[in-house]
């Protein structure tokens, strides 16, 4: 797969990212200090928040496609997981925020915004984060990458605190002149408080994944089955004793190394040339599934074992 391609894609719809991040954050803290609303500040926030880390992730992708260098003997893939880390921390902090400021407005008698102005904010935010939402998700199935799939998961989020702040305001401003009217004043913070429930995994799952990619962790089962079948099936060709292998993913970027026990020196396996040839098959195979993969396959007439 050209991944100089791949990487010219993901800079342009980061780029759509970027402008409509910072249109929609506009947007959004013009309408949010205008109504008084501080579940559409939040959202303002948020989009703010996403442009920054849109306009950083350019440079991620970019940095990431660049080769192994005298300082950086196996590339730059550590910067993805290392951002990604950095992205959750900055949203969580966002988030948090705007719980503190929900909560404090509760416990001070509320808040009325202006319900028709935050309605049409409602509109223009919604339809927006959706048409984005679905943009990313189609590119994330085309070009798989771990910041595009973040960046679509921002963009569900953001659609969906929209979708929460204009359902949560026709609401009260139908409620208006009934016996319910009241309780008004307290829809903002407390709609504040349950958009900050629905996002709250994000940032903590993607917190989490970068520092489990950042300290060397294994991918997921799936990734690993794949590997074990592919390693086994090029060496049913070959008589061989055993094989183990260990297996690491930074980004978007995976590091195997392969053990295989041969039998003795009398069989094809124990000549160079044959291994040579298995490091190639296996190679190829695995490079047809996963686009960024560097192996390492080494042979031993010792028994190779792991405690995992």
């Amino acid at each position: 797969m050209d991944t100089s391609k791949n990487s010219q894609h993901e800079s342009s719809i980061l780029k759509v990212s970027v402008l409509t991040n910072l249109l929609l954050a506009i947007i959004a803290l013009y309408y949010g200090f205008k109504t008084g609303s501080e579940a559409i500040r939040l959202d303002g926030y948020y989009s703010f928040a996403g442009f920054l880390l849109a306009l950083i992730s350019l440079w991620v992708v970019n940095k990431v496609m660049k080769p192994e260098t005298a300082n950086f003997n196996f590339g730059y893939s550590i910067i993805e997981p290392l951002f990604n880390l950095v992205k959750g921390l900055m949203i969580l902090a966002v988030v948090a925020s705007s719980f503190v400021n929900a909560i404090n407005s509760l416990l001070h008698g509320g808040n009325t915004p202006d319900f028709g102005e935050s309605i049409t904010y409602f509109l223009i935010s919604t339809i927006s984060c959706l048409v984005l939402t679905i943009l990313f998700y189609r590119k994330n199935k085309t070009v798989p990458s771990p910041i595009i799939h973040v960046e679509y998961k921002n963009w569900f989020i953001d659609t969906v605190i929209s979708a929460s702040i204009g359902v949560a305001f026709v609401t009260s401003y139908l409620l208006q002149h009934t016996n319910f009217d009241s309780w008004i004043k307290y829809t903002d913070p407390v709609v504040t408080i349950l958009i900050v429930a629905m996002v709250i995994k994000l940032p903590v799952t993607t917190i989490y994944t970068g520092l489990k990619e950042i300290l060397l962790s294994a991918p997921g089962k799936e990734i690993v089955d794949k590997i074990d079948d592919i390693i086994s099936e090029v060496l049913s060709e070959y008589d061989y004793k055993n094989y183990n292998f260990k297996v690491t993913k930074t980004g978007r970027e995976i590091y195997l190394l392969i053990h295989v026990q041969v039998v003795n020196q009398n069989t094809p396996l124990y000549l160079i040339k044959t291994q040579d040839e298995v490091r190639q098959k296996t190679g190829n195979a695995l490079n047809k599934l996963f686009n960024h993969i560097k192996i390492d396959m080494v042979f031993s007439e010792n028994d190779i074992s792991y405690d995992f």
